[in-house]
């Protein structure tokens, strides 16, 4: 009974030993790993055929190869394009998928597969000047607009039916405060997404950037003469007095190149609706300021008549 006992133990153990010898010797074992694309603008693009497999071979131990056998099954082999759709099945990319599933003990890795294609269809487009409405911005300690804002990007595109493109006539931004404004920088404003209402539009873009350039703001007064205007010829305006302070905010960086002779100021006179005085109202101004204030506001005058 001990020796049948001892012989099943010991025929048990060498089929352990031969199994694990064969099971350790390099083989290749083929696999067909999943393709998921991406780098595709699918706003803009529709994927009407893509290659999702690709068959390859790997020299390996069973051990390694049916541990790859259940890591492919969870995870696929991420191909990133940049424009071309139709990829070649080379080393530099057998590589890559190594590296990418982390397929440890590989002693070489081939594949039947010459190439690995995808079709892509543009849809109708249709570009738009993003809009700024209802966008307020709020400034601090003497801040303010220095310059023209920049927009980015200048264009927003609608890809879908141009149908339905066309019956979206433009693109803003949504209400939006930016408060504590203080340094020139980057603020990033969300678009109101018409293109919602067509489940076949899609958007370049969901938001855009603008660039406030900002300068810290001082006063600068300016005395000008007020020009005295009648559109009936009949009428001479005389002003009393002839001039007023205007004061600017300026920005600091301009403060010295700012002059009074970039300042118009001008009293309206209309005989049919007189008055005792005559508001003073600046039409000319630099276009980096603000007029602050103008004293007096208002004159009197008198009339001569020709």
């Amino acid at each position: 009974m001990f020796r049948r006992r001892s012989f099943w133990i010991i025929l048990a153990l060498t089929a352990i030993v031969w199994l694990m010898a064969v099971m350790s010797e390099h083989n290749d074992y083929p696999v067909n790993v999943r393709v998921k694309w991406a780098g595709i603008d699918t706003a803009r693009y529709v994927v009407t055929f893509a290659d999702t497999l690709l068959p390859v071979t790997i020299n390996s131990n069973c051990f390694l190869a049916m541990s790859r056998y259940n890591a492919v099954r969870r995870k696929p082999y991420v191909l990133t394009i940049s424009g071309d759709t139709v990829v070649k099945v080379n080393s530099a990319l057998l590589d890559d998928l190594v590296k990418q599933l982390d397929f440890d003990g590989t002693h070489g890795i081939t594949s039947t597969a010459e190439s690995l294609r995808i079709t892509l269809t543009e849809r109708g487009r249709k570009g738009f000047v993003p809009q700024l409405r209802h966008v307020n911005f709020y400034f601090v300690n003497q801040r303010g607009l220095a310059g023209t804002p920049v927009v980015e990007p200048d264009t927003v595109w609608l890809y879908g039916d141009p149908a339905s493109l066309d019956n979206i006539k433009e693109i803003s931004t949504l209400d939006y405060a930016i408060e504590g404004i203080r340094d020139s920088g980057w603020y990033v404003l969300p678009l109101d997404p018409v293109w919602r209402q067509y489940p076949d539009v899609r958007s370049s873009h969901d938001s855009v950037r603008v660039f406030l350039p900002v300068d810290r703001y001082v006063e600068k007064t300016f005395n000008v003469n007020v020009i005295p205007h009648c559109d009936d010829s009949r009428y001479t305006l005389r002003l009393i007095p002839a001039r007023v302070s205007v004061t600017l905010w300026v920005p600091v960086k301009d403060y010295d190149f700012l002059s009074a002779d970039q300042i118009e100021a001008v009293a309206n006179y209309d005989p049919a609706l007189p008055s005792q005085e005559l508001p003073v109202l600046v039409t000319r101004f630099p276009n980096n300021a603000r007029v602050k204030q103008v004293s007096p506001a208002s004159l009197q005058y008198v009339i001569l008549h020709n």
